[in-house]
């Protein structure tokens, strides 16, 4: 039912990024690489499964094309990512497990988003599946911090947190 419009020029349309599902796609979180391609991790939810695929553009977002998935399930409701590039070149794209065990993860590519290293975990002790919605910095040493909001048990309030960690 839904799916990412892309916008060019203040009000125009630019094109579509996702095709349209049963469900929606939302949030995307989108990096220019250095040789102008952009490449975008979508939230995505249908009647099965909530999702992270990965889509690339070379035409300033005109046309889109399915990379990969960085994550094929992020439980629930699903969960918004956030990608950045590396000072190596890699990309870095983080963010919330809405399933058991709740928690936070990353994934790095070093193919501009085509294919993705094994998860990485950097939280799993989430008290329920409240949690996520990330922004994600590099800093000039090299470490990564992750912030996102973060609930310790089911029935506690949720709090902001944060992962500093080294790719």
């Amino acid at each position: 039912m839904g799916h990412v419009t892309v916008y060019g020029e203040p009000g125009r349309f630019g094109g579509w990024m996702t095709p349209e599902y049963e469900g929606w796609s939302i949030t995307p979180s989108t990096v220019r690489l250095p040789g102008g391609r952009l490449v975008s991790a979508v939230r995505c939810r249908d009647k099965k499964r909530s999702w992270l695929p990965v889509f690339a553009s070379d035409d300033q977002g005109r046309s889109w094309s399915q990379l990969s998935e960085v994550s094929p399930d992020t439980g629930g409701a699903g969960n918004p990512a956030a990608m950045i590039a590396l000072a190596d070149g890699r990309l870095c794209c983080t963010y919330g497990v809405r399933n058991v065990p709740y928690g936070i993860r990353a994934r790095l590519s070093e193919d501009g988003g085509s294919t993705w290293d094994r998860e990485i975990i950097l939280r799993a002790d989430g008290g329920c599946w409240d949690l996520g919605y990330p922004r994600t910095v590099h800093r000039p040493d090299g470490r990564v911090v992750r912030a996102y909001y973060f609930n310790d048990h089911q029935s506690s309030e949720r709090y902001i947190a944060a992962t500093i960690w080294k790719p």
